[in-house]
């Protein structure tokens, strides 16, 4: 089933599975990426409460040991759907015996969004339901067209932070799925521009781990058009499209937590930029996607 929301002449639709987005229609250009198996099949999947992988594909939970899936099991399960008005709708989750196999806490997990004429907002909550504090990852994986013009390609496009920064992304050894914490590549030097490039991405994401920035924007050389994502609650950002394809797409992941580190313990709780959500406790978390 799909939730289908207008604002004016503006348009979304978001499916029940993963309450994930699939379609963005500002101004009468698709924002977003129309999950093609060929190159990747999926547009804006949810990552909780795993980002990317762990050791081994396993992980430490009070002492017990746990297998959780990369990226979590949140995009793959069924979100109950309400629509609220013609622009907003609200999609939740809950925890149940499935998902303590691999993830031995009880929650609620909901997204609310709400379209506008020019943008579209996503409230993401987190609820702990357990009796215990609750660890956990989140983040966003939304896919962008690019190139989004005639006559352009993939390097005819950068990406413009909201801050200058200055980034040294650790590398993905892609035999075991890590960062190495001490394996780095400057990405930025006091610099808000970052321009795309297919062979930026042959070691899977770039990440940007320690930035400032709560906003991003895609921007056209040609046209100087583009797309901004801004968040709130989210601490790092991945960059991504498929290595080797040259594919006609780029994600932008504001993330709370990532894939393990080399030197990490092992220990989920002790994972970088995890979230601890005490007993009975809510967060959230917010993503904007607007044009420019």
């Amino acid at each position: 089933m799909e939730i289908k929301l207008h604002s004016g002449s503006t348009s979304a639709v978001i499916i029940e599975k993963g309450a994930e987005l699939r379609s963005l229609n500002i101004g009468g250009r698709e924002l977003m990426w129309q999950a093609d198996p060929a190159y990747w099949g999926k547009t804006s999947p949810l990552l909780f409460p795993m980002i990317g992988n762990l050791r081994g594909g396993k992980t430490l939970i009070n002492g017990k040991e746990y297998a959780i899936t990369k990226h979590g099991f949140a995009r793959d399960n069924v979100f109950g759907a309400r629509q609220i008005s013609d622009n907003s709708a609200e999609f939740t989750f809950f925890s149940d015996e499935e998902t303590r196999k691999s993830f031995p806490f009880d929650f609620e997990l909901s997204l609310k969004y709400t379209l506008y004429s020019d943008s579209l907002e996503i409230i993401y909550t987190v609820k702990n339901n357990s009796p215990e504090t609750m660890p956990y990852c989140i983040g966003a994986h939304p896919a962008f067209n690019c190139p989004f013009e005639d006559n352009t390609d993939f390097s005819g496009y950068k990406l413009v932070f909201e801050k200058p920064e200055t980034v040294r992304s650790p590398v993905m050894d892609l035999e075991t799925r890590m960062w190495g914490d001490n394996d780095r590549i400057e990405r930025l030097n006091n610099s808000r521009e970052f321009r795309l490039a297919y062979p930026l991405f042959d070691n899977d994401c770039v990440y940007f781990d320690t930035i400032a920035s709560k906003s991003v924007s895609l921007i056209s050389d040609k046209s100087g058009k583009g797309v901004n994502v801004s968040w709130e609650g989210f601490e790092t950002l991945g960059v991504w499209t498929p290595d080797h394809k040259n594919a006609p797409f780029v994600c932008i992941e504001p993330w709370c937590g990532c894939d393990d580190y080399d030197t990490d313990s092992g220990v989920f709780a002790e994972k970088r930029g995890i979230q601890s959500l005490p007993t009975g406790s809510s967060k959230q978390y917010k993503l904007t996607i607007r044009t420019i």
